[in-house]
């Protein structure tokens, strides 16, 4: 049975194979990486995800295999379910290979959306994607004659089902096999023991998209988003935009937004740390701004940071998990209303953000956490981190909470790393004390037990004296000027009395002096980081919505959403909305510590012109979104202002 097993197994990861190789080769986006040194390295890295497909789909067929070893009857009994399993692989790499020329990105929750179009996509292959669907055919054909020809063993001459002697003595050897293969192929599943449980994305742990592409193994994403169900999915809630919503996005960008792409001149250090879960709410730099009397501050180091930093008056995240505040912040785009974009549909999409960006200008890109790696490592690699660490890539023994590592291991880490690179880099550090309520010494609870924020006050004053020694000691292996970032990635366990969720401590500075230690009374948000680093390191990228808070006269916006409702916020007014009606509509003021809120009357006209440009900014990035054209934020934009003039006059001439 051992040998029947293996034979199995080695025909279908053939065959997986061998499909996403010929495939490939016709794609002519990736037929140059795949004869070259990357592509056999990214061959090689797919195995992993080439082996659970294999494994997946062998389990029932060993498991036939089993049934008929013990009773003595022939092994060829299997081929016609071996056949049907290698005829999956081929069919989903071949479908997945058209659909990435025409899609320009792999299948994912797309299964879902093709719903009905079957005979469409049928018809297109046929007649637009010949060499695909002949090569699909051919090595049907191909794995027909291998299944067929495929020498499977079967009992000793002379043995039968009817010796009972025979079949009892093959039952522990037969036992021993399939509980073997069955632990073989729950590793295989799960990408090995160290860490999370890999996924389809986790392809991009590779650390370049480019190789994800081709590393890329289509049946098992095929089958997994099968498997999980149209609830993964994330689906766009608004309309398309109006030509009056870009008419009117033109003209409020043209004042703050250049439309040519410029690349960074300066070769500078960037070094980001998402303070894990931090609520502005919990300092009393922002508390106190209104003068009100507050609990002492839970980090009273930041708070001192701050007054010799560039910040401002309220920061706002765009989400509530990691990866939502990822996204924000290094591509300068909105998540999904009500969503995130990692482990969905849009994760495949080709995003230009920062790590990207600055990784092909020769940055050395890396990303850092206390936990697995996980989701947020594959998609921190997604965005375009070349490195990413989790708690299995520590060489020493440290404090774990329950999620991994806590704050002072990591910065060790963290200084571990960075004493080993030259300039440029751009390195993250995803921190995990507040990940929990977990802290090793009992003396460490100052602000008690007895409810949850102070459990969360409580990790973060713990969190707060590990930065402080980790920036203590960051002089001593930065010597180069760096660019220094400090934000929450977004709150936990807060109370959603006004902004307390989504308000965030932020603080920037340069070890150079470059950055001027000021607090701008603005109302910013996360999709306002990445164009003010790539602003510092003397560039502009002009699909980043935001704007760079170095700018000489600030006039952004802050935005985040939860549900069908979207808050859009400038100044000191935020205006709330339903993204699927005109109804519901709310208008509110915001207190000077940028967190408490007072319903104010929407019959202003400021308070009509910022809805306005709300459901047009939702309107069309969810559009651009949704249809992976992120980056064609300005273009398109302009496209719409050239049409609005050349309409202009045609007026005008006929008046």
């Amino acid at each position: 049975m051992f040998t029947n097993t293996l034979r199995i197994l080695l025909l279908l990861l053939t065959t997986a194979v061998i499909s996403k190789v010929a495939l490939a080769a016709l794609n002519p986006y990736l037929a140059a990486q795949l004869f070259s040194r990357e592509g056999a390295y990214s061959l090689w890295w797919g195995l992993r995800l080439d082996m659970t497909a294999a494994t997946v789909l062998a389990t029932p067929i060993v498991l036939l295999l089993f049934a008929i070893h013990l009773g003595g009857g022939r092994p060829g009994l299997i081929k016609p379910l071996l056949f049907l399993a290698g005829l999956w692989l081929i069919l989903t790499t071949t479908a997945d290979a058209i659909y990435m020329l025409e899609a320009g990105r792999h299948v994912t929750f797309e299964v879902f959306t093709g719903s009905g179009l079957e005979q469409g996509l049928v018809a297109t292959a046929l007649t637009t994607y010949i060499a695909q669907t002949l090569t699909g055919l051919g090595l049907t054909l191909l794995l027909a004659v291998a299944t067929w020809m495929l020498p499977l063993s079967g009992p000793p001459p002379g043995h039968t089902s009817q010796n009972h002697a025979y079949k009892k003595a093959r039952w522990p050897a037969a036992v021993s096999i399939l509980v073997g293969w069955l632990a073989f192929t729950t590793t295989a599943v799960r990408g090995g023991w160290s860490d999370a449980p890999q996924s389809p994305m986790s392809v991009y742990k590779i650390g370049d998209p480019n190789q994800a592409a081709l590393a890329w193994n289509a049946p098992y994403a095929i089958s997994y988003y099968l498997a999980k169900g149209k609830k993964r999915a994330a689906r766009q809630q608004t309309s398309a935009p109006t030509p009056q919503d870009m008419a009117l996005l033109a003209d409020y960008f043209s004042s703050h937004h250049q439309q040519d792409l410029q690349l960074p001149t300066r070769q500078a250090n960037v070094l980001i740390v998402l303070l894990e879960s931090w609520p502005a709410v919990d300092l009393s730099s922002y508390t106190q701004a209104n003068g009100d009397a507050a609990p002492p501050s839970a980090a009273p180091y930041f708070d001192a940071l701050r007054q010799q930093s560039l910040t401002t008056n309220a920061l706002y995240a765009d989400g509530y998990r990691t990866v939502e505040g990822m996204f924000a912040t290094f591509c300068s785009f909105p998540n999904p209303v009500g969503g995130g974009v990692a482990g969905t549909q849009l994760q495949g999409a080709d995003y230009y953000c920062l790590p990207r960006l600055l990784k092909e200008q020769g940055f050395d890109t890396h990303f850092i956490q206390g936990s697995g790696k996980g989701i947020v490592g594959a998609f921190a690699q997604s965005l375009g981190f070349t490195h990413s660490y989790g708690k299995s890539d520590y060489d020493f023994a440290g404090t774990e909470n329950y999620w991994g590592y806590m704050d002072d291991d990591i910065y060790r880490f963290t200084l571990d790393k960075l004493a080993t690179l030259s300039a440029p880099y751009l390195m993250t550090v995803n921190t995990g004390t507040t990940h929990d309520t977990y802290l090793p010494d009992e003396s460490d609870y100052i602000f008690g037990k007895e409810n949850r924020s102070a459990l969360r006050r409580n990790v973060i004053h713990s969190a707060d004296g590990a930065l402080q020694r980790f920036l203590t000691r960051l002089p001593q292996v930065v010597t180069e000027p760096t660019l220094v970032v400090l934000m929450a990635d977004h709150t936990a366990s807060v109370e959603p009395r006004g902004l307390e969720r989504n308000a965030i401590p932020f603080l920037m500075f340069a070890t150079d002096g470059s950055v001027p230690a000021q607090a701008a009374s603005v109302s910013a948000g996360q999709l306002d980081i990445a164009p003010s680093i790539i602003d510092w390191l003397g560039g502009n990228v002009p699909w980043f919505t935001g704007q760079s808070l170095l700018a000489e006269h600030y006039d952004g916006f802050a935005h985040y959403s939860a549900g069908q409702s979207v808050n859009w916020i400038e100044g000191n007014r935020l205006v709330r909305f339903d993204v699927t009606s005109n109804d519901n509509i709310e208008c509110l003021r915001i207190s000077d510590n940028g967190l408490s809120l007072t319903p104010d009357s929407c019959a202003g006209a400021h308070y009509a012109d910022m809805q306005e440009r709300a459901r047009a900014y939702t309107r069309y990035t969810q559009s651009l979104l949704f249809a992976g054209k992120t980056g064609e934020f300005v273009e398109l934009l302009s496209h719409a202002a050239t049409r609005q003039q050349a309409n202009l006059a045609m007026t005008e001439r006929s008046e």
